[in-house]
């Protein structure tokens, strides 16, 4: 190739147009770098610094987590600890309750009338208590037939001795008479209240005996009598006697009678609690005393009067106490039987 053709062929430089706006934009590009480096440094620090705190968080509450955990753990320890001590507990009585079951049966099959007998043996010492604490005729009598169908119910011909005491402690509590102390109580509470209405006795002066006639006989043999008929003509005019037949009690005062009514209620009070004590003494003389103040202080002509020394005549001839039997004849056999029988159970064991 020829140098004309190299020349042709070499290429020529590029000519340079507005070199100063070439070099300025050189210079913004580096500041933007610049300026994308601080941001992406910011950015970085900021990232880094809330990627530790959430780890700091992240690690409290997994912290926190594993002691919720562990005391899950232990709760449910305790838990199960408990629910086996329950266990074994219910496991153990569940075993005693078993063991008595046994041991009933076991009661029962040796002796199945035993817990009758016991049964009955109690309603003779119930009813012994009712007769001679509070003197209930009525409930002993009751208690001892309750017994009777318990050992009528046993079918056990060995235990007829016992059913035969028993009529006999029956028999003799129905032959005792019975008292109605609320009807006697009530009977004194009625009298009482009429009390009030009691009147009292008045002074009534007996009429004065007419003297005869006192004129002079002209009798000579009548001299006497006629000197006794002047004497007392010439006395007459200094003193006056007129003779009166009959006793004269004086009149009480306000306060006097006051406190005889307020007595004669009380004899009457304490007749009341002697029919609920059985205090017959005290009964007798509450009523006696009652119907002397009633005929010597009162207006025994009245009919208020009349009518209540009539009902307390009705009421002294009331018997309250009487004597009870110091035990019955049925009880000491049937202890003697229960403990023969409790002798032989602990013998079979």
């Amino acid at each position: 190739m020829t140098e004309q053709q190299e020349s042709q062929v070499k290429p020529q430089p590029t000519p340079v147009v507005n070199g100063g706006k070439s070099r300025s934009g050189t210079l913004l590009g580096g500041v933007a770098i610049l300026l994308a480096l601080g941001l992406t440094g910011s950015l970085y620090l900021h990232v880094h610094k809330s990627a530790v705190a959430q780890q700091g968080e992240l690690d409290q509450l997994k912290l926190q987590l594993a002691g919720a955990i562990a005391k899950l753990d232990q709760s449910n320890s305790k838990e199960s600890e408990q629910l086996a001590a329950f266990g074994k507990q219910q496991q153990l009585l569940q075993d005693e309750l078993k063991d008595l079951q046994n041991r009933v049966l076991d009661l029962n099959d040796k002796r199945p009338n035993d817990w009758m007998l016991a049964e009955a043996e109690y309603l003779v010492r119930m009813a012994g208590r009712k007769l001679w604490l509070e003197h209930d005729l009525i409930s002993a009598i009751t208690l001892l037939g309750n017994a009777d169908e318990r050992i009528k119910a046993l079918n056990d011909p060995s235990l007829m001795p016992i059913r035969k005491a028993l009529a006999a402690d029956i028999a003799q509590l129905k032959g005792m008479p019975r008292i109605d102390r609320e009807g006697l109580t009530l009977k004194l509470a009625a009298l009482s209240d009429q009390i009030e209405l009691l009147p009292l006795s008045t002074v009534n002066m007996p009429e004065a005996k007419i003297e005869p006639d006192q004129a002079v006989s002209t009798n000579p043999d009548e001299w006497q009598s006629n000197l006794k008929k002047n004497w007392l003509k010439f006395t007459e005019n200094f003193i006056t006697i007129r003779r009166r037949d009959g006793g004269v009690e004086a009149l009480l005062s306000p306060q006097q009678e006051i406190f005889l009514r307020e007595n004669l209620k009380t004899k009457l009070l304490q007749a009341q609690f002697a029919v609920y004590r059985e205090q017959q003494a005290l009964y007798d003389d509450s009523l006696e005393k009652a119907q002397r103040w009633l005929t010597q202080y009162f207006d025994t002509d009245n009919s208020a009067t009349h009518y209540m020394q009539t009902e307390l005549d009705k009421l002294k001839g009331e018997q309250i106490q009487f004597d009870y039997p110091d035990r019955f004849k049925t009880q000491a056999m049937l202890e003697e039987v229960l403990n023969e029988r409790l002798q032989r159970i602990l013998a079979s064991n």
